[in-house]
């Protein structure tokens, strides 16, 4: 009964257009994982990240494992490594940090700036986790669904990040923010289909066209 209900859920994603490959790595990587592992990826938000040729994509090593973001404001898949105290130079910057075990982290990486953010992990089996982060600069923002405008979160704190349990479903939504007292939409997102147990990530960030809201992955992280 579980074999045919992956068979169908896989059938469905593909017939919609979305790739499986994010979901898949993420469940072997959390199945996989030690017990008492800690879990890190890499947020860019160089400037530079914002031409997508080869030798702007920022990489790293932890361990021995690669981490590797495809331009600005978008992430690397999550990896697991030993907890405890790091120390490497990132970007021509010092990093030091502890990594707790069983902690999630996002490692964001700006020109001048490298930041730990303790990061969501979706533990219920029957819901997913939308979690939002705001790094457009912007404090007055919020995020609305599509459809119904229907606020999901206001105020979303500058600089950091937002999360809340949600239902297995497809989605879409936009972000709003205020202008001379008024609300306007200032950026849509793709379709997102939430599955339980998995993180979806959305990024806000700044560019030169204005607002942007990007998927870290198109699935989501478990």
């Amino acid at each position: 009964m579980k074999q045919t209900l992956v068979i169908k859920l896989m059938v469905s994603l593909l017939l919609s257009g979305i790739s499986v490959g994010s979901l898949a790595n993420e469940a072997a990587l959390y199945d996989l994982a030690p017990e008492g592992s800690a879990f890190i990826r890499i947020i860019d938000l160089r400037e530079q990240g914002r031409d997508q040729s080869a030798s702007n994509k920022l990489r790293l090593k932890f361990q021995n494992k690669r981490l590797s973001a495809e331009a600005y404001c978008s992430a690397s898949e999550f990896i697991y490594v030993k907890p405890g105290e790091y120390r490497q130079k990132i970007n021509g910057m010092l990093w030091e940090g502890t990594l707790e075990p069983n902690q999630a982290y996002s490692l964001v990486v700006a020109n001048n700036l490298l930041k730990l953010l303790k990061d969501f992990r979706a533990e219920d089996s029957r819901r997913g986790v939308l979690a939002v982060y705001n790094f457009s600069g912007r404090s007055d923002l919020g995020l609305n669904t599509a459809l119904s405008a229907r606020s999901v979160f206001a105020g979303i704190p500058q600089g950091q990040s937002v999360a809340r349990a949600i239902n297995p479903l497809k989605s879409a939504f936009v972000v709003v923010g205020s202008s001379a007292g008024e609300r306007e939409n200032l950026a849509a997102t793709d379709p997102m289909i939430f599955q339980a147990g998995v993180l979806s990530s959305l990024f806000i960030c700044a560019e030169h066209s204005g607002i942007v809201a990007r998927w870290a992955n198109s699935m989501g992280d478990r």
